[in-house]
């Protein structure tokens, strides 16, 4: 096996944990929504969705170095050692800060790692659209003869986005689950839980869709 082989191997399943496991945090937190089931019941799943989220949450961010690693191999992008391992060391910061809000999702402090992420996500985001562009016009670090790899990295930039959307949009769950457990299951507060997933699942889907269509981009070349 190559070095690229085994990057383009790890970049495979990258693809199919994030798409794969989030599949199951969707159908886990969609049926927390169930008014009908248990309260202690509810948690459970809402608890298990928020665990299961873990595997895409770091998958999500593996993309980042993965796709570096796979444009340096194919001499698309021209990037220094010190510039690699910048890139690994910025996206490991990244996933600590991620994972850290996402586990202490119930305390203060993962509050703040969490805000700290969401900052670092927007800014991935809009600087991976921005790179993309300037690649385009000849002004970028990726060759501009590659506009398959110039669109995954703007799509990848926008994918970024739509997953700070879910986690804005979902956000609300976790206090309308606390009114729950505090005031029991009224019409006011189911409304509530339902009102959250459903604004989260436009997001959610979008992400999917992106997700699926930058695979068949890398895989296709036909843009």
């Amino acid at each position: 096996m190559t070095e690229f082989e085994f990057w383009k191997f790890l970049h495979v399943l990258m693809f199919v944990g994030w798409v794969g496991a989030d599949m199951g945090v969707f159908l886990s937190a969609k049926k927390a929504t169930d008014p009908s089931l248990p309260f202690e019941t509810r948690m459970l799943l809402l608890h298990i969705a928020l665990r299961i989220e873990l595997v895409p949450r770091t998958m999500w961010k593996a993309a980042l170095p993965l796709g570096v690693m796979l444009s340096v191999d194919m001499d698309l992008l021209d990037l220094s050692t010190a510039g690699v391992w910048a890139v690994w060391l910025f996206s490991l910061v990244w996933w600590g800060f991620s994972m850290s809000g996402a586990i202490y999702y119930d305390r203060p402090i993962g509050h703040r790692l969490a805000n700290i992420a969401n900052t670092i996500t927007g800014g991935v985001g809009v600087g991976l659209i921005v790179i993309a562009i300037a690649s385009f016009m000849g002004n970028g670090p990726f060759d501009p003869a590659a506009t398959w790899l110039i669109w995954k990295v703007g799509l990848y930039g926008l994918i970024n986005l739509t997953c700070l959307g879910i986690v804005i949009s979902f956000d609300p769950m976790a206090a309308a689950f606390g009114q729950l457990a505090v005031e029991g299951s009224t019409p006011e507060i189911e409304g509530l839980v339902m009102r959250t997933f459903n604004i989260s699942i436009y997001p959610i889907w979008t992400t999917y869709a992106l997700v699926v269509f930058v695979a068949f981009v890398a895989t296709t070349k036909f843009i």
